[in-house]
């Protein structure tokens, strides 16, 4: 399966272990949030919801997706992005509708909330656990919802990304032990020194300034040398 974004293409590999939680509650009267570290794959997991729906015959009017990681929906707020949703509903049909990092607009959760009441909707937003944790989704909505965890390649998600790899069990294991279960790392062939790269990039984004910053650390030099040492 293949995500085509301009002159962009990414292929998508099934992981179905969340894929099916989803499937599972598709259109329960129940939001569906799905919540992970950066990096771990959740944009990927509504692409691979949206082409289910797709497959089960639902037609392409009836899927809103945005992404609000992009400039296109930068600065929307509550109320913006309800008007944005309602003026796209095909009446008589259900929407379905997946917002990607709903953290990122203001008071996100009155729209959300007002979707459930206003629309026949089946709800799915994602958000980094930086702004969206688990135990804080109960505060925000309203309503009933399902939270779904996602987290980094097991080793058995690992081996099935790098299917047809010239590499052995034993290196992939090594590998795997190296760089993580990032996603990004297992779909592309990295070498060493650019996998660091990427994997130091994420941490430092995760550690150095999601955390410092949620938590408001003003001894960040401090706090690098525990997590260095953890």
């Amino acid at each position: 399966m293949a995500d085509k974004g301009g002159d962009r293409i990414m292929e998508l590999k099934n992981r179905s272990q969340y894929l099916d939680k989803l499937i599972s509650v598709q259109d329960m009267e129940v939001i569906k949030v799905v919540t992970g570290i950066r990096r771990c794959g959740k944009s990927s997991l509504l692409k691979l919801m949206m082409a289910h729906l797709r497959e089960q015959g639902v037609m392409e009017e009836q899927i809103l997706s945005m992404n609000f990681e992009s400039m296109q929906f930068a600065d929307m707020d509550s109320k913006s992005l309800y008007q944005y949703v309602t003026e796209r509903e095909s009446k008589g049909k259900r929407l379905y509708l997946f917002l990607d990092e709903v953290q990122k607009v203001r008071d996100w959760q009155d729209a959300v909330n007002s979707f459930r009441v206003d629309l026949d909707c089946d709800i799915y937003v994602t958000g980094s656990n930086s702004k969206l944790m688990s135990s804080e989704i109960s505060t925000y909505l309203t309503g009933r919802y399902v939270s779904i965890p996602v987290y980094t390649l097991s080793f058995r998600e690992y081996l099935d990304f790098k299917d047809g790899s010239a590499l052995s069990r034993k290196e992939l294991l090594e590998e795997y032990i190296r760089f993580g279960g990032f996603p990004i790392i297992a779909l592309s062939q990295y070498d060493a020194q650019n996998a660091y790269q990427i994997v130091n990039g994420i941490y430092h984004t995760v550690v150095s300034r999601d955390i410092v910053k949620r938590h408001h650390i003003n001894k960040q030099d401090l706090f690098d040398r525990v997590v260095k040492f953890i």
